[in-house]
């Protein structure tokens, strides 16, 4: 990945994952900031207890998109998707917390799925299972990832390797766009996985990022 001004006004981590995403990452449309997010790190801290997972499934939720939160405008409970670009934007839908990471005005990244070499692959599969591995909760709506101190993001420091492009899943409207992103034998990915099956046959073949 090209140092740039987001590496620029990143801050360096001392556990050596790499530098800390600043504005610039996050202030960027939705789809390019999924799909760069893929191999980055995600950290959330509460009290002296550090979790951490390396993010390998995204879904961007963009501008005049139906399936998106913010598509009727600026509500009490989307208010976050209207923030700053690299704000936490959590909500509850039945009965599981899941989180979202605000891009450009209005667009926001779904985390989907990562993983831990501490856990099994299955244990942050699926955006429910990430935020509960995690411990990120409905009280982290509004938290600012880039200067908070709770929940940071680190960039990869190298390419993230293969990645699949497809179709959302679990929403009704405009499923079918191709704005899910996925690191390719990624065992931590949640269902429907690329490979094998329908589902298969609506993705692209492996780009790299």
């Amino acid at each position: 990945m090209r140092r740039s001004a987001t590496a620029g006004r990143s801050s360096r981590s001392p556990d050596g994952i790499g530098p800390r995403a600043g504005r610039a990452f996050f202030d960027r449309p939705a789809s390019r900031v999924a799909r760069d997010l893929l191999g980055a790190v995600l950290v959330v801290r509460s009290g002296r207890s550090v979790r951490s997972v390396r993010i390998v499934e995204t879904e961007a939720y963009v501008r005049k998109d139906p399936a998106s939160h913010a598509f009727r405008g600026r509500t009490l409970r989307n208010r976050s998707m209207f923030s700053r670009p690299g704000t936490l934007y959590v909500y509850r839908i039945h009965q599981v917390v899941c989180a979202n990471l605000v891009a450009h005005l209005g667009e926001a990244v779904l985390l989907r799925a990562g993983s831990s070499a501490s856990v099994p692959p299955r244990v942050a599969s699926g955006p429910g299972r990430l935020c509960r591995y995690l411990g990120i909760v409905r009280e982290d709506d509004g938290m600012d990832t880039v200067s908070g101190h709770r929940v940071e993001l680190h960039l990869r420091t190298k390419r993230a390797g293969p990645v699949h492009v497809g179709p959302r899943v679990g929403i009704r409207k405009a499923a079918d766009r191709p704005l899910r992103f996925t690191l390719a034998k990624e065992k931590a990915v949640s269902l429907p996985r690329p490979l094998g099956g329908r589902a298969s046959r609506q993705w692209r073949a492996r780009v790299n990022p």
